[in-house]
C-alpha cells in the first residue's frame, strides 16, 4: 500500500468549487480527504480526527491560515501543512515556512505540481516520525542497556561486600543489620519512600571499601599499629570511590563516605560535623526537624554501625549486650552520635520495634549474657 493510500489530508479553504477539485483530484490519487469551510472549523475536525496532513488557505474569514498554522504546529506535530494562497510573495513564503509551513502553493493550484509537492511533504513527516521514533527508541535501550549494566555492577559489588562478610566470621551479616536498623529509624522519622531506599542500597554497601583491607588487619586480635588503622580508615573513602562510576546519586555516596563521621566533628574521613555538614548543604530534608539528609542519613547508618559493631563478637572484646551497647549510644548522644538519631534508635528499642534480623541479633546477644 502506498503513502497516498494510508495519508489522510484536511483540505481548508473558503470557495467551495476550490475544495471541491482539490478533492476529488487528491481522492483519485489515492488519498482520503476531508474538507473545511474555514481554520475554526478545521481545527475542530483536527481534534476528532487525527490527519496527516493540511492543505490550508492563506487569506480566509475569521481565523486565518497563518493562525491556523501556528495551532496546529502547537498542538499537532505529526501533521504537515502546506498553505496555499493568490499571493505569489517571498517575504510571506519564507514566513509562512519558519511558522512550520512544509511548502507554500500558488493559486491557481497546478494539480501536477500540487501532486509533487504532497508526496514531498508526506514523505518529509514520514522520515522526521521515523528518526524521532528511533530517537526515543534509541535512548530507551541506552537507558535500558545502562540500567543493566549499572545493576550488574551493583550485583557485583554487593557479592563482593558479602564475600567479605564471609571470610570474616566477626562481621558475617553485618552489612544486612545495619541496613535493618537504619531503615526502621530512617521510617520511624516519616522519610519518604525514596529516602529509605537510598538508605537501604548505603546500608547495603557502606562497607565495600574494605574489599581492599587485608584480613590479618580486619582479623588482629591485638591492638592495630598507626599505619594498620590508617588503612581501615581509609575504606570510606575508597568505598565511595569504588561506587561512584555506577552510582549517580550523590546523596547514597556521601552516606558511604560519612558513615563514621562524629556529631561534634572528630570522626572520619573529612572530619566534619553535624553542624558543619548542615549548613553546607542545601539537599532536601531528611525528616522535618533536620535541614540536611546527608548528615542525617550518614549519621543513621553510623548509629546502626555502631550497636551492631558494640552487640557483634569481635577478634579482640566479646560481644556486648543490648543494654550495654544503648547505654554506649546515649552517652555518645550529641558527641559522637546524631541525638535525634539516638533518641529514634532507642524508641524503637522500647517499642520492640525491630527487624527479624535485628530481634535474631538481639536475642543472641541476650543468650550470651
Amino acid at each position: 500500500m502506498s503513502n497516498k493510500e494510508k495519508a489522510k489530508i484536511l483540505i481548508v479553504d473558503d470557495e467551495m468549487r476550490v475544495r471541491e477539485i482539490l478533492s476529488r483530484k487528491l481522492s483519485d490519487d489515492g488519498y482520503e480527504c476531508l474538507t473545511a469551510p474555514d481554520g475554526n472549523i478545521a481545527l475542530k475536525m483536527l481534534k476528532a480526527t487525527p490527519v496527516e496532513l493540511v492543505l490550508l488557505d492563506v487569506m480566509m474569514p475569521g481565523k486565518s491560515g497563518p493562525d491556523v498554522l501556528k495551532e496546529i504546529h502547537s498542538k499537532y506535530h505529526d501533521t504537515a501543512v502546506i498553505m496555499v494562497t493568490a499571493v505569489a510573495d517571498v517575504q510571506t513564503a519564507i514566513s509562512l515556512m519558519r511558522m512550520g509551513a512544509y511548502d507554500y502553493i500558488i493559486k491557481p493550484v497546478e494539480l501536477n505540481i500540487l501532486s509533487v509537492s504532497l508526496d514531498r511533504a508526506i514523505e518529509k513527516r514520514r522520515l522526521i516520525i521515523e528518526n524521532r521514533e528511533y530517537q526515543t527508541h534509541l535512548e530507551q535501550r541506552v537507558e535500558e542497556q545502562t540500567k543493566k549494566i549499572r545493576q550488574s555492577f551493583l550485583n557485583s559489588t554487593t557479592s563482593l561486600a558479602y564475600a567479605l562478610e564471609a571470610k570474616d566470621k566477626y562481621t558475617h551479616g553485618h552489612s544486612e543489620r545495619v541496613t535493618d536498623i537504619a531503615v526502621a529509624v530512617a521510617r520511624e522519622m516519616t522519610t519518604s519512600k525514596n529516602m529509605i531506599e537510598k538508605v537501604k542500597l548505603a546500608g547495603l554497601l557502606h562497607d565495600v571499601g574494605k574489599i581492599g583491607i587485608s584480613e590479618l588487619i580486619l582479623n588482629k586480635p591485638g591492638k592495630l599499629t598507626d599505619e594498620e588503622w590508617t588503612m581501615v580508615k581509609a575504606h570510606s573513602e575508597v568505598g565511595e570511590r569504588i561506587l561512584s562510576p555506577i552510582v549517580e546519586d550523590k546523596e547514597i555516596l556521601e552516606m558511604v563516605r560519612h558513615h563514621h563521621e562524629r556529631y561534634d566533628g572528630k570522626g572520619y574521613p573529612d572530619g566534619v560535623s553535624q553542624k558543619q555538614m548542615t549548613q553546607g548543604s542545601d539537599i532536601t530534608v531528611f525528616a522535618e526537624a533536620y535541614t540536611n539528609v546527608l548528615s542525617q542519613g550518614a549519621m543513621a547508618l553510623a548509629v546502626a554501625d555502631a550497636y551492631d559493631a558494640m552487640t557483634s563478637d569481635r577478634p579482640y572484646r566479646p560481644a556486648m549486650s543490648p543494654e550495654a551497647a544503648c547505654s554506649e549510644l546515649v552517652r555518645g548522644r550529641a558527641t559522637q552520635f546524631a541525638p535525634m538519631i539516638v533518641d529514634v534508635f532507642i524508641t524503637l528499642i522500647n517499642k520492640g520495634k525491630k527487624s527479624s534480623r535485628f530481634n535474631s541479633k538481639t536475642k543472641r546477644a541476650e543468650e550470651k549474657k
